[in-house]
């Protein structure tokens, strides 16, 4: 007599490979912090909207995030790079850091969905 599984194969590999990969949030690692010195910038998300304290970065210098939720969950994501790391409300703040950064204008977007303002939880900032 041999035993029968509860739950199908399928669903225990899936479940074990989102597990593994950290799925559930959707994050990417983020860089591997490079010698300093960093330009900090300090974000902050709330419902819809994010404050940098900086908006006007150096290309070529590195750059440490440390980003922080007032309210709710929210993905700090930067458009055209792999970084994505979700913050929560209450919880540590998460550093990010970006080395070399390249001229150009970029985007932070909340990849996380929000509520109803998420598709405009933008903000733009250059590297010059």
């Amino acid at each position: 007599m041999h035993r029968r599984f509860k739950r199908p194969l399928w669903w225990m590999l899936l479940s074990s490979t989102m597990l593994l990969s950290g799925c559930s949030l959707g994050q990417v690692p983020a860089a591997t912090p490079a010698k300093g010195p960093y330009q900090v910038v300090h974000v902050v998300a709330r419902n819809f909207q994010w404050q940098m304290s900086n908006t006007n970065l150096k290309a070529g210098e590195n750059v440490k995030f440390i980003v922080t939720s007032i309210q709710g969950v929210h993905g700090f994501s930067i458009e055209g790079t792999a970084i994505a790391s979700a913050v929560s409300e209450g919880q540590a703040p998460v550093v990010v850091y970006w080395n070399d950064p390249t001229k150009g204008t970029y985007v932070v977007r909340c990849n996380v969905y929000c509520g109803t303002g998420h598709d405009s939880m933008t903000k733009t900032f250059t590297v010059s």
